[in-house]
Parts: C-alpha cells; sequence; structure tokens
C-alpha cells in the first residue's frame, strides 16, 4: 500500500529534509478525534490494569486531563455547528439538509454529555465496584463508535505478493468424454446462411455465421481490421505473422482480448488463438477455437515454455500457470509432456494450394501459432567479467553494522559498500561491450528469438500429436474464461448487497473507476453551497473549504467501466465506508476474495491486469489526457459542459496503474533474466486514487479534510522458476519480486506528480524500512520462536502491532523497524508480512495518511470536491483559474506517459534478440545495464546465495530495488526534462546526490529521443 501528497508526491526520502514542509495546523475537529482516541486507550489501560489488580492512579489522572481536553474542544465544535447552520439557511438550502444537521447535533450533544459524565466519575469515585463500571462503559461507548479510519482488512493467509503454485487434481483430461463430463460442450449449433464472396458449402458448419462474428476475446476492431488489411487478408500471411511475432505465455484461461494481444504481441495459447481467429474472421475466413490434448516431446516443451535445462522444472512452471500437464515416463525418464491446449481451426481452400488460392473451403484446418522453438542466447557472464566475489561484499557489508542474530535484529549496515560494488561492475561491463564488434541484444542480455517460419503455403497440420480432440467453439465457455467480480457494500455475512461480474478479458488494461456522486439534487445543492460565491481566482485555491461537513452529503457510490455505469450502490454518508470487494475466479486456482473499506468520497481507478501491459494501453490513456488539457485550457463552456471525472481523474490514476504494471513486467523479466530465473505476471488487482481524510465523532462523519493519493494492490501474482537452483533461491527471488513491486507503489506517484518545483515525498514499505535505517533504527526479524522477545521493543500503532500478532499467530514471519518513521501527511511502520517457505509476502504500511497536508495545495482542496460534485461544469467554471495547477499535472503526467510507453517498447526490444545493441538508445541500455551490472542482477544473484536469514535478504532487497528504481525514473523523467543544463537528482539508500551537467544532457537526449520514438 502507498500513501502519497497528491500532486507533490516524492521523489527523494531523508534528502528533501532542507525543503520547508507545508504542514496546516490540525482543525478543532481533528484534535478533539484525536483526543477521544486517546481516552479510549487510556480506558483500555485502565481495564487491564484493573483486571491484573494493579493501581490505576495514572490512568485516573491522565483520564481527567483529557476530560479537560475533550470539554474545551466541545465548546469549540459547538461553536463551528453553529457556523455551519447559519452558512446551510444563508445559502438557502433545502430543508432535509438543515434537518440531517439537527439530527446530528443532538446525537453528537447526547454521546458527548454521556462520556463526559462518565469520565467525571471516574474521577470522583472511590467505590472499586462502582469505578470499574464506569471505566468499562465509558471503554465501550467510544469502542463501540468508529474514531478514525479502519484499518485495511487483511489475512495473513492470503498474502497479496507471491506465486502462483500448481493445483496437483488439474491433470489433462484423457478422452474426449472428459471434456464433455466437465460441460465443455461443442459450439455453436448448427446454423444455415448464405455467404457472399469466399464460398463454404462444400464444407460442413462452415457456413454458421458465428464463426465470423466478434466475441468478448475476439474483437474485430479498427487495429484487427487494419492488421488483418496489411497482410492481404491472406490466411497464410496472418498465420505466419501470429506464428512468428507472437511470444507464448504458460498460463491458462482467457485473459486477453485480441486487441489487447496484438499490442501486447504475446499472450497464453486462448489468447494467442484468439488472435488469430480474429484476424481470420476479420478477413472473412470462418475460423474457430479447438480445445484438447497434445502430446509434446520433453525437450520441445523445455524450449518452447522458455528454455528450462529440467523437464520437471518446465512442467512445474507450466502447472504454476494453471495449464493442465503430466509427464509421459519411459526408461525412468519423462519423455513427453501431456497437456491440454487450444489452438485454431479455419475454413481453408485448402487442396490443392494449401491455402495460397482462396476460392472455396474444403477443409477445417488445425493451425496453432503458439507453438513454437526458440534459439536462447545466454548473454555475458556479468558476475565473472565484474569479478564480484559474493562472499567477501557480504562479510564486508555485514560487517559494516549490527547483526544480531541471537535476537533477530540489523543495525546500521553500510550501504555505500553496494554502490562501490555496483559501479565497479557497471564500470567493467561496459568496457566488455566497448570491445565487442557491433553486440546484439542477445549477445549482452540474453534472452531468445523465434526460429522463424516463413512459407508460402499453410502447414498440413498440427506439429506435434494430438492425444484427445475434445471440442470446438465459436465462443469460449465460461469454463475457461477467468472472472473478476465486483461487490458493492455488504450484508450480515459480509456478502455484497450489489455486485456484477465480467470475463477477465472484457476488463484487462481496462479504465474501471469507482467514485461517489451526490445522492439527490438537495445532496447537490448542499454541496454547491459549501463554496463560495462567485469565480475562485486564488490560484493556490485557499477560497476553497479546508473542510466538508460530511453528516450533510448523501453520496451514492458507482462503479464504471470505460465510463459506462455498471454498478450503484446505496446512498450512504460522505465520509462513511463502503465496502467493496471484489473477487477473482480462475479456473484451476478456485476463487478468492478481496474485501476493501472504500471512504465515502474517494476517486480510486481499478487495474485489472494479467498477461500483458501493452503500450496501445498507455498511448491511449495519454491520448486521452491531452484531450481533457485541452478542454481545461480552453475555457470553452461547451467543451467544459461535457467533461466527466472519468476524463478529469479517472485517465490519471489509471494511467498510474498501467504504468506499474508495466515497469513491473519490463523489471521483473530482466530480473529473472539476469538470474537465469523465468517470470510471468499472473492476474492481478489494485486501486490507485485520491482518498479524503475523515474526522470521526461518536462514529459519525463529522467531516472530510484534504487527503492523499493511496495505491493499494490486493493480488499482485506471478509465476516463477529458478530451473533447479534450489529452494531457497526460488524463495529469494520472489521475495526480491515483492521488493521490486513494493518500491514501484512509491516510485509511480513520483514519477506522475513530481517535480523540481514541485517536490513532495511518497512511502512504501521498502520506503519506510529504508528510512528506518538511515535513521538508525534496529530492523527486526520476527518469528513465532522469537515473538516474545522481540515484539516489546517495536513501538509501533495498536492496530500494526494487533496484524503483526495476527500473523505471527499463523506461523508467518514479520520484518519490522522498532519506531514511527514520518514524510509529510503519513506517520507509521514499514513492515512485511512474509511466508518464509515461498517468499510471497505483505509489503505494508501502518498508520494511513494524517491529513497533515498543506490547504493551498490543489489536489487536496481541489479533488476534495471535484471527486464528488455532480456539476462538473460549475464548478470547472468557478475554478478555472485554480486549475492551473491541475492542468500542469496533467501535462507531466502526459509526458510521464510517453517515457513509460518507450520504456515498454524497449522492454519488448528485449525479447528482439537479434537487434543490434545500439539500437535499443541509451535509455534502455542505461536500464539493463544497471540491472545487469549489479541491483537485481549479477550482485543480487552471488550476494542472495550468501544469506540465510530472511531479515538480511529483505535489508539487501529494500536497499538494492532503490537505485534500481531512481535509475528507471531518470529514464522516464527524461522524457519531460526540455532543457540539458537541468541537473537530475536521484536517491541511492536516502543521500541526495547531483549528477554531472554531462549525465543531466544524455539523460535529457536520451528523453527526446524516446518522445520521438527512436527507441
Amino acid at each position: 500500500m502507498l500513501i502519497t501528497q497528491p500532486l507533490a508526491a516524492a521523489l527523494h526520502a531523508d534528502s528533501h529534509g532542507h525543503q520547508e514542509e507545508r504542514v496546516r495546523a490540525p482543525t478543532k475537529g481533528e484534535r478533539l478525534a484525536a483526543s477521544l482516541r486517546e481516552a479510549r486507550e487510556v480506558l483500555r489501560s485502565a481495564e487491564r490494569g484493573i483486571g491484573q489488580g494493579r493501581a490505576i492512579a495514572e490512568e485516573r489522572r491522565a483520564l481527567a486531563d483529557l476530560r479537560r481536553q475533550i470539554a474545551a474542544l466541545d465548546q469549540g465544535i459547538l461553536h463551528e455547528f453553529d457556523g455551519i447552520e447559519a452558512r446551510l439557511r444563508e445559502r438557502a438550502v433545502p430543508g432535509e439538509i438543515v434537518a440531517r444537521h439537527h439530527e446530528t447535533v443532538a446525537a453528537y450533544r447526547e454521546e458527548m454529555r454521556s462520556l463526559l459524565e462518565d469520565l467525571t466519575g471516574i474521577e470522583t469515585i472511590e467505590s472499586e465496584g462502582e469505578l470499574r463500571d464506569r471505566i468499562e462503559r465509558a471503554e465501550r461507548r467510544l469502542s463501540a463508535r468508529q474514531l478514525e479510519r479502519s484499518q485495511h482488512p487483511f489475512d495473513p493467509q492470503q498474502l497479496p505478493h507471491g506465486p502462483q503454485r500448481p493445483n496437483p487434481d488439474n491433470l489433462p483430461r484423457e478422452g474426449r468424454d472428459g471434456f464433455l463430463g466437465a460441460g465443455l460442450l461443442d459450439n455453436p449449433l448448427a446454423q444455415w446462411a448464405g455467404l457472399e464472396g469466399y464460398t463454404y458449402d462444400l464444407l460442413p458448419g462452415a457456413d454458421d455465421p458465428a464463426y465470423l462474428d466478434e466475441t468478448i476475446e475476439i474483437r474485430l476492431s479498427p487495429e484487427i481490421r487494419a492488421k488483418a488489411a496489411e497482410l492481404n487478408h491472406q490466411p497464410v500471411e496472418i498465420y505466419h505473422w501470429v506464428r512468428n511475432n507472437v511470444e507464448w505465455l504458460p498460463t491458462w484461461g482467457a485473459v486477453q482480448d485480441s486487441d489487447l494481444t496484438l499490442s501486447a504481441q504475446r499472450g497464453n495459447a486462448m489468447d494467442i488463438a484468439g488472435l488469430l481467429v480474429a484476424l481470420l474472421r476479420a478477413s472473412d475466413v470462418p475460423a474457430r477455437y479447438v480445445h484438447g490434448t497434445i502430446e509434446v516431446p520433453e525437450d520441445r516443451f523445455r524450449n518452447w515454455a522458455g528454455g528450462f535445462e529440467s523437464i520437471e522444472e518446465a512442467m512445474d512452471y507450466a502447472a504454476s500457470g494453471g495449464i493442465p500437464v503430466t509427464g509421459l515416463i519411459q526408461g525412468g525418464r519423462v519423455t513427453h509432456v501431456r497437456m491440454e491446449h487450444v489452438w485454431a481451426e479455419a475454413a481453408i481452400d485448402f487442396l490443392p494450394s494449401r491455402g495460397a488460392v482462396m476460392r472455396g473451403a474444403d477443409t477445417w484446418l488445425a493451425l496453432d501459432a503458439s507453438f513454437k522453438q526458440y534459439e536462447f542466447l545466454e548473454g555475458l557472464d556479468v558476475a565473472a567479467i565484474a569479478g564480484i566475489d559474493a562472499q567477501a561484499l557480504t562479510d564486508r557489508f555485514l560487517q559494516s553494522g549490527a547483526v544480531n542474530e541471537s535476537e533477530g535484529w540489523v543495525q546500521g549496515l553500510d550501504s555505500t559498500l553496494l554502490e562501490a560494488a555496483q559501479e565497479d561492475a557497471r564500470q567493467a561491463l561496459e568496457a566488455c561491450i566497448g570491445q565487442m564488434h557491433e553486440p546484439t541484444v542477445g549477445e549482452v542480455i540474453g534472452g531468445r528469438k523465434v526460429i522463424v517460419r516463413e512459407e508460402p503455403i499453410l502447414p498440413s497440420g498440427l506439429p506435434y500429436p494430438r492425444a484427445v480432440e475434445g471440442v470446438r467453439y465459436a465462443v469460449l465457455p465460461q469454463a475457461l474464461q477467468p472472472r473478476i467480480s465486483f461487490g458493492l457494500g455488504a450484508d450480515i455475512l459480509g456478502d455484497p448487497l450489489a455486485q456484477t461480474s465480467f470475463p477477465w478479458a472484457q476488463v484487462n488494461n481496462a479504465r474501471i473507476t469507482l467514485s461517489f456522486r451526490p445522492a439527490t439534487q438537495a445532496d447537490e445543492d448542499a454541496l454547491i453551497a459549501l463554496l463560495p460565491e462567485g469565480e475562485i481566482t486564488d490560484i493556490n485555491i485557499s477560497q476553497l473549504p479546508s473542510s466538508i461537513p460530511a453528516y450533510l452529503i448523501q453520496v451514492v457510490p458507482e462503479l464504471k467501466v470505460k465510463g459506462e455505469t455498471v454498478l450503484t450502490g446505496s446512498p450512504m454518508s460522505l465520509g462513511e465506508e463502503l465496502a467493496f470487494r471484489y473477487s477473482v475466479r480462475d479456473p484451476v486456482h478456485g476463487t478468492r476474495h478481496y474485501p476493501n473499506k472504500v471512504v465515502a468520497g474517494s476517486y480510486l481507478a481499478v487495474g485489472v491486469i494479467g498477461g500483458s501491459v501493452a503500450v496501445g494501453s498507455l498511448e491511449e490513456a495519454q491520448t486521452r489526457l491531452e484531450q481533457t488539457r485541452d478542454i481545461l485550457e480552453s475555457e470553452n463552456e461547451a467543451l467544459l459542459e461535457g467533461l466527466t471525472r472519468e476524463e478529469l481523474l479517472g485517465d490519471m490514476f489509471h494511467a498510474g496503474l498501467l504504468g506499474y504494471f508495466a515497469q513491473y513486467l519490463a523489471l521483473g523479466h530482466l530480473s529473472a533474466l539476469t538470474q537465469q530465473s523465468h517470470f510471468q505476471l499472473a492476474t492481478s488487482v489494485g486501486t490507485y486514487g485520491y482518498v479524503p481524510n475523515v474526522t470521526y465523532f461518536f462514529g459519525i462523519p463529522r467531516s472530510i479534510t484534504p487527503g492523499g493519493v493511496e495505491m493499494d494492490l490486493d493480488r499482485v501474482a506471478h509465476v516463477s522458476s529458478v530451473d533447479g537452483q534450489g529452494h531457497e533461491t526460488w524463495k529469494n527471488f520472489n521475495f526480491q519480486l515483492g521488493a521490486l513491486s513494493s518500491a514501484l507503489e512509491h516510485a509511480v506517484p513520483e514519477q506522475m506528480f513530481v517535480t523540481p518545483e514541485n517536490p513532495g515525498e511518497a512511502v512504501s514499505a521498502v520506503k519506510a524500512l529504508q528510512k528506518a535505517s538511515q535513521q538508525g533504527q534496529r530492523i527486526y526479524h520476527i518469528t513465532p520462536a522469537n515473538q516474545a522477545e522481540a515484539l516489546p521493543h517495536i513501538r509501533q500503532n495498536s492496530l500494526t502491532m494487533n496484524e503483526i500478532r495476527a500473523a505471527l499467530a499463523v506461523g508467518k514471519e514479520v520484518i519490522v523497524h522498532t519506531d514511527p518513521v514520518s514524510v509529510p501527511g503519513w506517520s507509521g511502520a514499514g513492515y512485511v508480512i512474509f511466508d518464509a517457505e515461498t517468499g510471497a509476502g505483505a509489503w505494508k504500511i501502518g498508520g494511513g495518511g494524517n491529513g497533515s497536508y498543506s490547504e493551498t495545495d490543489l489536489a487536496s482542496a481541489g479533488l476534495s470536491i471535484l471527486s464528488v460534485v455532480a456539476d462538473l461544469a460549475s464548478f470547472l467554471a468557478k475554478a478555472g483559474v485554480a486549475l492551473a495547477h491541475y492542468v500542469t499535472a496533467i501535462k507531466d503526467v502526459s509526458n510521464v506517459l510517453a517515457g513509460l510507453s518507450a520504456m515498454l517498447t524497449a522492454y519488448l526490444t528485449y525479447s528482439a534478440t537479434g537487434n543490434p545493441w545500439s539500437a535499443l538508445g541509451a535509455g534502455a541500455i542505461d536500464l539493463a545495464l544497471t540491472v545487469l551490472s549489479g541491483y537485481l542482477g549479477a550482485i543480487a544473484f552471488g550476494f542472495l546465495s550468501g544469506f540465510a536469514s530472511p531479515i538480511l535478504v529483505a535489508i539487501f532487497v529494500a536497499l538494492l530495488v532503490a537505485f534500481v528504481i531512481s535509475i528507471l525514473k531518470n529514464w522516464i523523467l527524461g522524457a519531460i526534462f526540455s532543457e540539458f543544463d537541468r541537473i537530475m537528482y536521484g536517491v541511492l539508500n536516502g543521500k541526495l546526490y547531483a549528477a554531472s551537467k554531462l549525465e543531466a544532457n544524455r539523460i535529457a537526449s536520451i528523453g527526446k529521443k524516446a518522445l520521438h520514438g527512436s527507441l
């Protein structure tokens, strides 16, 4: 999870400590809410004391002080309530809003009266029994009412960052009856229709219109039709282009539609078959899916799956991706792999030209464009070139600080040793490459390239034996479609009150938003009444209200897909928490639920990603943002009236999620390459957007105040293998991927919103651990065995401690620092809850946003209104000048998307191993060298093997990932640097360095090339 100050997210950790923090003083309401929470904790301590038979004089004195403090604040709150009522009457808001105000004030008065009465009694009562009753009654009152934002729901048995594992019951079907028994039936039933042009009357079933129709996975979009036209609508050209250009991913279930597969040029068997079928149907050639069981020789399967040395590891990798697979054993070893598979059939004029001349269909020809063989290149042995002595480096690193293995903590390790090793390795690598004659990508970083087949005819059949020819589909059945369901609200059993579901391919990479609108016109009028009259002229928007009386406004939650409302919840108070659940159903791994609590008034993008992030998705988001920017700058009333929140906010946050997963894919791929391992992204979900802060009085959402931007990724699943290097290496690789995903949680908002003119700071688990290490804190590795000794040293808030204890209770282990760390608007812990057997983990931060943001920050005050107001045109007309900051932010994000697109394009070219190394462009080379030469590469590969303790792995990974992220950020930000003399800033383990002017010029040049597509 990430929290960052909106439009002022951070670039650097302690390096910006010299900058003035724009922190506003807490309001009376926030001070009262804090006092109520403190009273609750003191009452709980008093209860424990009475139960233990000890004196509670200290607690009674503290409660007496708190009573006086609360009583004084209460007078100020009542005065604020009077001011709100006067404002409502002055603006003539509907009577129901005024009545709502009266009801809230009356409820508040009664709760406060009862609490103060109990606290007074605790001060004066001498009877032990009566004193105990008063303490219990006051504690129950405060504990039963919401006083702060709820802790994010978390199940330590369901860790969000981790590897999928094989389902042992998922075996390939042995006969057609196995398909039919599972409800997998041929579709469609026979239909007859006349079709013009190419004739099919001699081929049974070919003239069924279903074989030319669009489906969820088979999109006959302008892009598909353009590609089909580029390939001359010829089945021979279509088949060979898909086979030679689209990478096979060993996963199961249709997660991508044909558009996404075309753009990403990668997908699993169903995705690739869907693309092939789409291009054929767009060329008026009937085509369908075939689902069966095939047998592949073990050497060809190892090659196809990614170049594995071990057939058992290759099968395990495919099975982890969900493919039903088993080995056929002869002579005590696996000789063939039997697996379920999906391919295509097309109605082809096969005789005599084998598809070269298309006049009339005579054959349903089986075509598998996913099966291919690769040539693998090992790349440079960076560890040998760099001369890294992993053991010596490990020893020096450990000796640089304090390591107490018996108590499970480390402190003060010197990360500059890693910096020096990184630089030495990089220089050696660059020198080696410089001596090579016109090296290719594959010769430097390794990888694979398709062994291309270009023939003037179609193949006569499949390139492997069919064990079972199961069933045929014009439309894929639900049993082969991973699905995602969304639910709003919850009944007493926790089940959603309103729910909708989608096949994964329908929403993969799509813009999905969860937002709130005023429930009635009266609520809209009340919201508008809180705005100043006339135009907002202050560019720092100090005219906007710093808080909104949340209890006055009723809102309705709405879930939208591509701007269309697909689910609506029940009315609720602004600031109240909405139960929002998404559920992922996988054909192989079953269904998992991910419950969330969302503050009403938030605006969130929901990312649904599986398999790939397409360059086209990033470019589409960039185009939409630029169109919104142009409309805002035009000040054209007609155009402004047409703007929606999806265009103002949804596109920006959706772009951030795409950027996150694009970088995770690219860096995960490079990391796997450099460690002789394998990695791919599985179905993943998360949210990113604006969340206001809420002040609660006795369960009443009193007000919302400027909040922050939060990224919360409940599911970042992957498939991984280290191909026989051992379980410990596999576990460390998974842990490393978790650290990478955590670092990107703070890096993405920094990329989007931070500029030299608008600095700030973001936080993630990696960043918090990094900051704690810089401060000299001890970092503890807590296990169920040492928790009694370690937990007393951890001084984090009660919610974080409860979560840590719950994780330890079910056998998980925890890495956490001793004391809270802070960034503007947030204070708390960074901690990792992980599975010591698999490396899966939850990379978490505690505490949440505290609301200490500048009141003059557009992203705070502006988004508080923008995220809920229905009449956007009126608000934009009033706040046109104030939105200058927002327009600038859109420009920055749009430019960053150009850099991200270039990065993703470069990632795709890493797979094009035959390309000249120099053709990658400086940015891609810079990133690859950084990964190869040390961090996530050679140093990590040798260095991690020297560690047995998870805490040392965690510390090392947290330090090293930060540097890779800073290099990636430098490259992406190069796309928005227009001046050669701008000095690049970066962070290496929290220390600020200014790169030389020569380096700044080089990075700026990279950015210009990226913008012009030269990468």
